[in-house]
């Protein structure tokens, strides 16, 4: 692996990634990433050191992206496509909604969203695929770093903040382009690949394991209302329309929410959750902003497959049942503080998407919340690339154990009751009243 950074650095280093006239003078490889939050490539750390053509010298601290050796796990995570996007976010994408975001009248630094500062990245598959990677700036320079917090899923209420001011400015970068060049922006998020779905129309897991996903949290819930004495007699009759409206064809609900839907569509980071989120704090241990990394899997949808999932996988029971309003509240006055005369989606139009494409975020709950409560951080992944459908469906069963299943239980209770018990919302509008205190 040393190797394959060595020549990675040597390529760079002819491409001016460091600048023009730039003689490198070492290179130190910090460590593999190992840690349970990276699943589908490989990550090295490091820091290189040049001199510039004044003889200055400069350290650059540097992460390595780079696909799976084998081309079987390429495959299996759909390593050329991800690649292509995140490529094509820091070199087009990204430098254009930020132009978009500085030509608005209203424009100010911080109400731009924090990005990875991209350095080199190349993705030219086949035989070359080793030779592949994504690098960026170690964000640590900058003081940010992963969520100081004890449970593997669950964000208290200020880094939940903060992360979905983060998401607002990110999506309101999509409406401000729209309204600056429409065509432009339609043209540029086209180039977006596919990641989850086959050239077949198939999604990576077959039908029948998303059924089985859903049956555990579904008789989960039959369990606790029967436990409670059966209080609230319409709860049995909210799961059963979920299930016929939802599972009865859970693949078609689930092909039907991908499709973007104008106005409201965004472009989405497809993976806003705390295992891609890096957080910088004050002095006195509070998170002040965030950032989110690892754009792989964008994806130019509704705004509510990134609020749903990230919600659902990393609010818990409590935090949903008391604070549901106040997060959603902050996201909106946000996104339109930030997006000043551009037109933006008030509460009662995120409602009406929440209870329309909330069941993405429950779809991706189904079985990576499993995957991050594992407590045997020694899984063997090789046993999921030659699984049939219920070999696999075993597989994710197991992780996570009874905390996985009260979680996607408590996800799924809560999404049925914002799609068919609660009342709309009004519309927020931005005030000073509901503009939150950092921008």
């Amino acid at each position: 692996m040393a190797e394959k950074v060595d020549e990675t650095i040597a390529d760079m280093t002819t491409a001016g990634a460091f600048g023009t006239d730039i003689q490198l003078v070492s290179f130190e490889l910090e460590r593999l990433h190992t840690e349970l939050d990276q699943f589908a490539s490989c990550v090295l750390y490091g820091t290189a050191t040049v001199n510039d053509s004044d003889g200055r010298r400069h350290d650059h601290r540097l992460v390595f992206k780079y696909k799976h050796p084998t081309l079987e796990k390429r495959i299996f995570y759909n390593n050329d496509s991800q690649f292509h996007n995140e490529t094509l976010f820091y070199e087009r994408i990204a430098p254009f909604l930020l132009a978009s975001r500085g030509s608005q009248r209203n424009g100010n630094v911080t109400a731009t969203p924090t990005l990875c500062r991209y350095v080199y990245g190349r993705n030219d598959c086949e035989e070359q695929a080793h030779r592949d990677v994504i690098v960026l700036e170690n964000e640590s320079v900058r003081g940010y770093r992963t969520a100081v917090t004890s449970h593997r899923l669950s964000l208290d209420f200020d880094h939940l903040i903060v992360a979905l001011r983060t998401l607002a400015k990110f999506h309101g970068l999509s409406y401000m382009a729209k309204h600056e060049d429409s065509v432009k922006f339609k043209e540029i998020v086209a180039d977006v690949k596919e990641t989850q779905w086959s050239k077949d129309g198939e999604w990576f897991f077959h039908p029948s394991v998303l059924q089985g996903l859903f049956l555990v949290p579904l008789d989960k819930l039959k369990e606790r209302h029967v436990v409670a004495g059966g209080s609230g007699d319409n709860e049995v009759e909210l799961i059963s329309r979920f299930q016929t409206e939802l599972l009865t064809d859970a693949m078609q609900s689930l092909r039907r929410i991908v499709v973007p839907v104008e106005p409201m569509a965004v472009l989405c980071h497809g993976d806003f959750n705390r295992n891609n989120l890096l957080f910088r704090y004050d002095d006195g241990g509070r998170p002040v902003d965030a950032l989110a990394y690892d754009m792989a899997t964008i994806r130019y949808g509704s705004p509510v497959i990134d609020l749903s999932f990230f919600l659902y996988m990393n609010a818990d029971r409590r935090t949903l049942d008391d604070h549901w309003d106040t997060l959603l509240d902050v996201y909106c006055s946000t996104l339109a503080a930030v997006a000043g005369d551009v037109p933006v989606p008030g509460r009662d139009q995120l409602d009406s998407e929440i209870r329309e494409y909330g069941f993405y975020g429950l779809v991706h709950v189904s079985y990576f919340a499993g995957i991050m409560l594992e407590e045997n951080t020694q899984v063997g992944w090789e046993e999921f690339f030659d699984a049939d459908e219920f070999k696999m469906l075993s597989l994710l069963l197991r992780n996570g154990g009874e905390p996985a299943t009260e979680w996607f239980a408590d996800a799924v209770q809560h999404f049925i009751h914002c799609k068919y018990a609660r009342a709309p919302a009004s519309t927020i509008v931005a005030n000073e009243d509901c503009i939150p205190d950092e921008i």
